[in-house]
Order: C-alpha cells, then sequence, then structure tokens
C-alpha cells in the first residue's frame, strides 16, 4: 500500500519559524522499559504536554488510508517510514494546538516513542528544541517482554500480543533507536534506571526535567 502525501502536505505550517521551536524532553527506551506509564503520568503535571507516537497513531481512523496503512506495519512489527511518522506528528501536534491541549507558551512537550531513529530526529529538528534526552536503561530483556505481554492484555494492542513481533521490535531498537544516544549532545543525555517500580523512576525524571520547566516557563497561574 501506499500513501498520497499530498493533502498532508498542503496543510498550514506547524510553526511560524524555526526561532519557536517546541522546547522538548525525548524519552528514549527499549519497548517494554516504561516510557509510556511514565509519559501518562507526566501528562497530569500542569504545564507538560506529552505525545506518545502509539497514541498518536491510534488515533487514526482505521479506515482512511493511513490508518490503514498503519496497521500494516504494526501488524508486521515494523516501524511506519519515517517520511510518513513525522507528517503524522505534524497533523496531530497542529490539531492539538488548535483544540488548545498542547500551549506551546507554556508547556514543555515530551515525546515519547519520537523520534525512533537518527533520520526523524533529523527531520524534526526543525520543529523541536531538545532540552534533555532521558535514555530510559533496563537491561533485562526478559523483563521487558513480560511487561509487553502484559500490555498487550490490559490495553489489548494485537501487535504486543504477538512474541515474534515484540522480540523483533526489539532488535529494531538496538539497531535504528538506542544509536540516538550518541547523535544527541552528551551533555543533554540523563541516564533513567527502568529497573525500578514506577514512583522511582517517576522521581529521576522529575529530578531531570523541573529545573528545566522551572528555567524555561513562567510559574503557570491557575
Amino acid at each position: 500500500m501506499t500513501l498520497d502525501n499530498k493533502s498532508l502536505c498542503q496543510e498550514k505550517p506547524v510553526l511560524p519559524n524555526e526561532e519557536h521551536r517546541f522546547r522538548s524532553i525525548v524519552l528514549v527506551g527499549p519497548p517494554g522499559a516504561g516510557k509510556g506509564t511514565q509519559g501518562k503520568l507526566l501528562s497530569y503535571i500542569p504545564g507538560i504536554f506529552h505525545i506518545s507516537s502509539g497514541d498518536m497513531f491510534r488515533e487514526l481512523d482505521e479506515e482512511s488510508e493511513l490508518g490503514q496503512l498503519f496497521h500494516q506495519y504494526a501488524t508486521q512489527g515494523d516501524f511506519v517510514p519515517d517520511d510518513i511518522t513525522i507528517k503524522t506528528w505534524q497533523h496531530y501536534i497542529r490539531n492539538k494546538i488548535e483544540m488548545n491541549y498542547y500551549k506551546p507558551d507554556s508547556d514543555l512537550l515530551i515525546l515519547d516513542g519520537i523520534p525512533r531513529s537518527i533520520s526523524q530526529a533529523e527531520l524534526l529538528s526543525p520543529y523541536v528544541h531538545v532540552l534533555k534526552v532521558l535514555f530510559m536503561v533496563c537491561d533485562d530483556r526478559e523483563v521487558m517482554f513480560k511487561r509487553i505481554r502484559g500490555r498487550a492484555v490490559k490495553e489489548k494492542r494485537r501487535d504486543d500480543a504477538n512474541e515474534y513481533v515484540a522480540r523483533y521490535r526489539w532488535d529494531e531498537y538496538k539497531n535504528k533507536t538506542e544509536p540516538l544516544i550518541d547523535h544527541y549532545p552528551q551533555e543533554l543525555i540523563r541516564i533513567i534506571d527502568a529497573d525500578n517500580i514506577p514512583a522511582d523512576v517517576l522521581l529521576q525524571i522529575l529530578s531531570a526535567i523541573v529545573p528545566i520547566q522551572k528555567k524555561c516557563f513562567s510559574p503557570p497561574h491557575f
């Protein structure tokens, strides 16, 4: 299946210019490391807006051409091609801004599952100003596979239920996503020990991003 990109390309720009790039934190970690769990916890904090690539794609209309294309890649365990992923992200974030869910002037953007590769990072660079990269490390691969299987049952995610797909995604992560740690300036990298209870992991993450949030944004008014 191929995608006609014309409709997405014709939409208005995401940003007025590159000087207004979204101030962002990138979560990097293997499948099952808990990026989604931490992202959801962070999303409840005022002044933080969390974007999950998984949620972004799952919100697609399954009957649309793009939705069918995503399903085709997901069921095979493949990542969606970079150009389609970035166009989907542009469309998604534009809608969130227009609906007033994401306020770039006051919200720190948490990117979870995107970028997945150096190529995606380069395609995103005109739109995001990466302030910190949180590298979630969990060395026990079998623990992560167990988490993925549990997630498949709980969230009814068909692609996660396939053991072959889960292991293939691990290999894809090691080959394509983990190299992001060497791509970004090393002073931006913060190691997060993800082999802990969620509250401990959250504490580590907050210790890294709260100073950034305080430095970059005025205190919110309620």
